[in-house]
């Protein structure tokens, strides 16, 4: 199994890792292969996120390369050989995250490129063609010799086939751009996607990370404030055990959307992992940060939570804190979950801030 896994490559991505330039014959290949691999994603419901992207993509490489026709299955059973575990695949993306971030989008350039270029050849040469063929045509008028007329003719009618066949080339090419202007525009909308919790629809771990950071780096060069609440369910996995997962589910989805319709376009809200939601409040002090976590914990204690035929009671509790001088973001995350460790140590559903914290120690 093993040995297999290690011959499951592909060698035209060798290629792309030396950042050699490709010929057209293997940018016309690169681009098959993404278009295989594409529709192989859609057919089976995978999600079309980068990460997909690129895993499926060394296995849609061997196939072409090898010439291999395998049905669905096989091809997942593939898959299976090539990453039989989730430590592989993490270090397959880690290593393209170090090594190879820009190479998809340096690739599609470089194809766009490539056609582009074809497409502006092409109408040059009918340009020409139908220069040579007016040239021929008032020849051709001022000739009687009918040999040398029919033999004109003739000549007239190829230029003809050629310029049409160029026509249908150049539509072809014309089409394939936008093919390609497509899937980039898709790759960019998919790496929102990978930003986005697939349960809830808000903000994931990843994308809180990069917001909390920008924030932080605002403050120190533009003192400009902001705050971040912490937000967890009250006694969610009672609400699991009694009602079921699904249930569970339902009650996530319906709190990050009740938790939205409370904020501002430019806030963040995220979830932070689990039944925990993280919410960035940028330009706002001490004062409206509380005020606005106490909207939202009233707004959630009387929102019906309906699943199917049930209402299920929920509750949240919320941990705020605003940045000040001194913290990054591991210190401002620190303060709220203090504070909410306190609300919920308090006897849940209310909030406290890293003022209190400070208080009670």
């Amino acid at each position: 199994m093993e040995d297999r896994a290690d011959n499951i490559e592909c060698k035209l991505l060798k290629k792309v890792r030396q950042e050699r330039k490709f010929s057209k014959e293997e940018l016309q290949l690169i681009t098959n292969i993404a278009k295989e691999e594409l529709k192989f994603l859609a057919r089976n419901n995978i999600p079309l996120i980068p990460e997909n992207y690129v895993l499926w993509f060394d296995i849609f490489c061997y196939l072409t390369e090898n010439n291999l026709k395998l049905s669905d299955l096989e091809i997942i059973g593939l898959f299976k050989e090539k990453y039989p575990s989730k430590e592989k695949i993490e270090n397959v993306l880690v290593e393209v995250e170090t090594e190879e971030k820009d190479l998809v989008k340096k690739v599609a350039e470089e194809i766009n490129q490539e056609i582009e270029e074809i497409i502006e050849a092409l109408k040059e040469h009918q340009e020409s063609l139908k220069n040579k063929e007016a040239s021929v045509k008032e020849i051709r008028e001022n000739t009687e010799d009918q040999i040398v007329r029919g033999i004109l003719n003739k000549v007239l009618d190829e230029l003809k086939t050629i310029r049409e066949q160029n026509d249908l080339l150049r539509n072809k090419l014309e089409e394939s751009n936008q093919q390609i202007k497509k899937l980039r525009k898709e790759l960019e909308e998919s790496k929102k996607e990978a930003n986005i919790d697939f349960l809830t629809r808000v903000a994931n771990r990843a994308s809180f990370d990069r917001a909390i950071s920008d924030m932080v780096k605002d403050f120190y060069e533009r003192n400009y404030p902001f705050a971040l609440l912490m937000i967890d369910i009250d006694n969610f996995k009672q609400i699991n055990d009694t009602y079921g997962h699904q249930a569970g589910d339902h009650v996530l989805r319906e709190l990050a959307r009740t938790i939205k319709e409370q904020l501002r376009a430019r806030d963040v809200v995220a979830r932070y992992g689990g039944e925990e939601f993280a919410i960035l409040i940028p330009g706002v002090t001490f004062a409206q940060a509380v005020r606005i976590a106490e909207r939202i914990r009233k707004n959630i204690e009387k929102h019906l939570f309906r699943y199917k035929d049930t209402v299920i009671p929920v509750t949240a509790s919320i941990g705020v804190a605003v940045m000040r001088n001194g913290l990054d973001e591991t210190g401002i995350i620190e303060k709220a979950d203090q504070a909410l460790y306190l609300a919920k140590r308090n006897g849940k559903n209310q909030i406290k801030t890293d003022l209190d914290v400070e208080l009670e120690e």
